[in-house]
This record gives structure tokens, C-alpha cells and sequence, in this order.
């Protein structure tokens, strides 16, 4: 499945800004940014990803569960419910059971590699 980007799901359940920094292991040496903010009006998620080195924005979207953020060659994240069950991202599932995910591209490191 990939790498786990943790999620604070109090921060979701509360519906309150979330931002997390990471270095994937599939992108040594890179910062990436993950911004989740609750739109009240959609009544969903929006999500922006920055490669902070870089200061490049990868995307700013809704939230999609399942659909594929790419920066490639280097890696694809996406959000996704391990168990299936969930089909959305809610404010109750964001973090628990919905969870994002980031996998190596084609030049991206295999967490194998290791």
C-alpha cells in the first residue's frame, strides 16, 4: 500500500486546519507539505501538497478518496480506507480510517531499498 502520512484526527474530527510536513522515504532529502483545510460550504476536504524545497505546488483539490495525486517521476499519494468500507472523506473518518498514502514513482526510492 505504501507509506502512511499520520493525520491528526482530532485536528479532522474537530474540522480544524491541518498541516503536516514529511520527508518520504520514496523522496529523500525533499520536504513535502500536505495542507487539509474543511470547507463548511462543500461540506468536504480540500488538500494541497507543496515540495517545500522547491516551494512548487503538486496539487490543491478536493479531497477525493482513491484518486491519485502525482509528482512524478518521484511519487504518487492518494487517500484511501485500507478496509474498503469507507467511500468519502468525512470529518469523522479523516485519520482513522481514511488515511493517506504515498508510494514511490518510477524514480522514486522503494522503501525496500532501505
Amino acid at each position: 500500500m505504501g507509506e502512511v502520512i499520520p493525520i491528526p484526527n482530532e485536528r479532522a474530527t474537530e474540522r480544524r486546519p491541518i498541516h503536516i510536513e514529511f520527508t518520504p522515504r520514496a523522496f529523500p532529502g525533499n520536504r513535502i507539505a500536505a495542507r487539509l483545510d474543511y470547507n463548511a460550504v462543500m461540506d468536504r476536504w480540500t488538500v494541497e501538497l507543496e515540495h517545500v524545497n522547491r516551494g512548487y505546488r503538486i496539487t490543491k483539490s478536493v479531497a477525493t478518496p482513491y484518486r491519485p495525486y502525482e509528482y512524478l517521476p518521484w511519487f504518487v499519494c492518494y487517500f484511501a480506507d485500507p478496509s474498503g468500507k469507507a467511500t468519502e472523506i468525512t470529518p469523522d473518518n479523516l485519520g482513522d480510517d481514511m488515511k493517506l498514502f504515498l508510494v514511490p514513482g518510477p524514480s522514486g526510492k522503494s522503501p525496500e531499498d532501505d
